[in-house]
């Protein structure tokens, strides 16, 4: 893994200043509003960022690794040599965006951060998680929608409350400009010419989502029809989850299997034997999830134009990949690192 000047400028910057490109202080304090409307104000100088949850890690790395406390959740082993090595083991962090989690309002405080940043949904439920941990620590709590089309806004929102201006610029033209790439190739491809797709995950491969669901945004944002269907008198789970039996699902007759795990990738190919299966990369992040709804569905949304129309796209996914990493996470992987993460993607 090679890494690039400006992770090795950055590392040096870190070592004897708090912020990689952030200037003198010139004011006591900054004031911002975040997402939802919400009045936030900041020290001039942010030094110390508490992630929420995963997708806030993922962002806050992307933007300045170095003044990231913490992850939520560590990374796996098998992601590190993806990772700036000044990031790799930086402690956990509790997770204040968890299903069932309790506040340990003095554990957040004892961490001393300037900002508490989350990143993903914005619903009212984590508005008012984000107003009861603001008055539990003291600390400004900022919300940033992660849906795709509003990536490029929330980069540029976070990159300025960080101080980190034209490195929030350079990522959200990046943003701005996949998108659009992608919006001029749906344009070329009638919808009754998209790929019905099926998204798998867990040990049997059977586990999705229904339309709509933050399983299957990117996918269904990159134009395909996903085939999960909720039929009367079915519960589904959190999130719009669904289980699909294999009868069920070969009567759904998929174009294309999109695998978020290895497990299902394995599993649907001796399931659905005759359909296309293809494995979204996971390494350092999901190109498709996990987390859900960070930048990493960028390079997801590149491979899916790549994957589900290579005529009209026409893309390099090698190089695609490589430019990525080396822009959003400061390395680019080698030869043998880039055929790894590729395996099994077209």
């Amino acid at each position: 893994m090679k890494l690039t000047r400006r992770s090795a400028l950055g590392g040096a910057l870190a070592a004897g200043l708090a912020g990689r490109f952030a200037g003198p202080a010139l004011a006591q304090s900054r004031g911002f509003v975040d997402s939802v409307g919400r009045q936030i104000v900041v020290p001039a100088t942010v030094a110390r960022v508490m992630p929420a949850g995963p997708p806030a890690s993922v962002l806050l790395y992307t933007l300045a690794p170095d003044v990231l406390v913490g992850w939520v959740p560590q990374p796996q082993p098998n992601t590190k040599s993806y990772l700036l090595p000044a990031a790799r083991d930086l402690p956990v962090l509790p997770r204040l965006t968890g299903r069932g989690e309790t506040l340990d309002a003095e554990r957040v405080k004892a961490l001393k951060p300037d900002l508490i940043v989350d990143f993903g949904s914005v619903g009212a439920n984590y508005v008012t998680l984000a107003e009861k941990v603001k008055i539990a620590t003291g600390i400004p709590y900022a919300l940033i929608d992660g849906k795709p089309d509003k990536l490029a806004a929330s980069l540029r929102l976070t990159a300025d409350m960080l101080g980190r201006k034209a490195r929030g610029e350079a990522l959200a033209a990046y943003a701005e400009k996949t998108l659009r790439e992608l919006d001029a190739v749906l344009m070329r491809v009638p919808v009754d010419k998209r790929p019905h797709v099926f998204v798998a995950r867990g040990p049997d491969g059977l586990q999705s989502a229904v339309k709509g669901s933050g399983l299957t945004e990117i996918v269904e944002r990159a134009g395909a029809i996903n085939v999960a269907q909720a039929t009367p008198g079915r519960t589904l789970g959190r999130g719009g989850t669904i289980d699909a039996p294999p009868a069920e699902l070969s009567a759904w007759k998929p174009d294309l299997i999109v695998a978020l795990d290895k497990a299902a990738f394995d599993a649907m190919r001796k399931t659905m034997p005759n359909t296309r299966t293809l494995l979204a990369p996971a390494l350092p992040f999901g190109w498709l999830g996990e987390p859900p709804t960070s930048v990493n569905c960028l390079m997801g949304l590149r491979w899916l134009t790549a994957a589900f129309y290579p005529d009209q796209a026409k893309i390099d996914l090698p190089a695609a990949t490589r430019e990525f990493h080396r822009l959003f996470y400061d390395l680019e992987p080698g030869d043998a690192e880039l055929k790894a993460l590729l395996e099994h993607t077209l």
